[in-house]
């Protein structure tokens, strides 16, 4: 084992690289090197841990990284920017260190992918080869799944669920709310992006209603019947914002009880329900969601929305020669966070690796860890492990660790601190 070899295991077993750990232990360096050309389309989390993981494997591939922003704006711990504790400047990072690394990037944005003669084309028209390609492009919205909501509707009443402009305005209308208003938070039916996020949104809102508006209150609407850590954010929601009570500064209306919305009233701000009317001064209508539009117009999709991939290589089950990982990818059941897409990523770059090099394959192994803050020196987490399945290519849960009901505030505490712990190992690892 050379040197290089050794130096990337010590980087993965270290924060958050413990996760897929066991994956990277065993590959054989192969004896003679090649020269490859890998094209990553996405700059998120998903794609610059691929890229940089790919880069310390492997000194002789030729990465490009495509991305048409010259920023990444982080939706993690975007609720706190949200309600005015955090400054947007700490979730926003740029793809310096990429280039350090020699990874070239490349501001533009990718129009098509042909398969046939493994090139990538820009919107510049210029034409990029690739010997694999790795999709890492995200989600989508499905507008048209409420009446009376779509892209144009949502630059006025924002969905906010990624970073930058729509989180900005979702701000300015908090601010500007008067006390006594109603922040009402549409949720959808799974699949989405990061399933406690909707949870941890209203949890700080809440928080914020109390210090600043306590006439207020923030109305979840669920088109599911039960959400992820209920008991867990229930019991928060109790003790800090009177949940259950007639002053409570936050109410959750699951699908059992009429909560699923159907359509939106924009000239009376009412969200339009099973069990009626609810008209709020502030509205976040969260919409259903499948990939993006890259990978649905690139047939990278099935007909549930998402992209199937071999849930041992992430490559595309529809399309050869091309991975698919992060929020973008049907890789059951694994959710759609920053973690998982993180450590599909570092799957993906062995499985590229050994593949270019004749290696043998090994059986991943799958992580996920999702902290949700419920307010000041209040966090709650759900750790998951998992076994691949190689012949039903599902990634079973293994493990499931959720924060006991009966923790203390001290135990609190440190899962908070945990939720800023794993935010900074995340964007150290993707953006350096």
């Amino acid at each position: 084992m050379n040197y290089q070899r050794r130096r990337l295991l010590k980087w993965l077993a270290t924060g958050i690289g413990a996760s897929s750990f066991q994956a990277f232990a065993g590959p054989v360096v192969p004896a003679a090197t090649r020269s490859y050309a890998v094209v990553v389309i996405g700059g998120g989390f998903a794609g610059a841990t691929f890229a940089r993981t790919l880069r310390r494997l492997d000194a002789n591939v030729c990465i490009t990284l495509v991305e048409p922003s010259r920023q990444y704006h982080c939706c993690l711990l975007g609720g706190e920017y949200l309600v005015g504790k955090r400054n947007e400047e700490t979730l926003v990072f740029g793809y310096e260190q990429l280039r350090v690394e020699g990874i070239k990037v490349v501001h533009q944005k990718a129009r098509s992918i042909d398969a046939r003669r493994k090139q990538v084309r820009l919107a510049d028209g210029a034409v990029l080869g690739y010997d694999r390609c790795v999709v890492a492009t995200g989600i989508g919205y499905k507008y048209d799944s409420i009446a009376g909501y779509s892209g144009g509707v949502a630059s006025r009443v924002p969905h906010a669920w990624g970073g930058g402009e729509q989180l900005r305005l979702l701000r300015q209308q908090l601010e500007a709310m008067p006390n006594g208003g109603n922040v009402l938070i549409s949720v959808p039916v799974d699949d989405y992006r990061c399933p406690p996020g909707p949870y941890e949104r209203a949890s700080l809102i809440a928080d914020y209603l109390k210090t600043h508006k306590p006439d207020s209150r923030v109305i979840v609407l669920d088109a599911k019947p039960r959400f992820a850590k209920q008991a867990q954010f229930e019991q928060a929601w109790r003790r800090f914002y009177g949940y259950g009570t007639e002053h409570a500064n936050i109410e959750w209306i699951g699908a059992l009880e009429g909560g699923t919305v159907q359509g939106f009233d924009e000239a009376t701000r009412q969200l339009l329900t099973e069990g009626g009317p609810v008209s709020g001064q502030v509205i976040n209508i969260i919409p259903p969601q499948q990939a993006d539009d890259f990978s649905r117009h690139n047939g990278l999709t099935a007909e549930h929305g998402w992209c199937p991939v071999n849930t041992q290589t992430l490559e595309s089950l529809l399309v050869p020669d091309v991975h698919v990982i992060g929020d973008a990818a049907y890789a059951e059941k694994l959710p759609k966070s920053a973690f998982a897409a993180s450590c599909q990523a570092r799957v993906c770059a062995l499985a590229i690796y050994s593949q270019m090099y004749n290696l043998a394959l090994l059986k991943p192994k799958y992580m996920n860890v999702c902290y949700s803050l419920c307010g000041d020196n209040y966090g709650i987490s759900v750790v998951l492990q998992y076994q691949h399945d190689a012949t039903t290519n599902v990634i079973e849960i293994e493990t499931l660790r959720v924060t006991p009901l009966d923790s203390s505030d001290e135990d609190y505490r440190r899962e908070a601190m945990s939720a800023y712990s794993m935010f900074d190992s995340l964007v150290k690892e993707a953006f350096g």
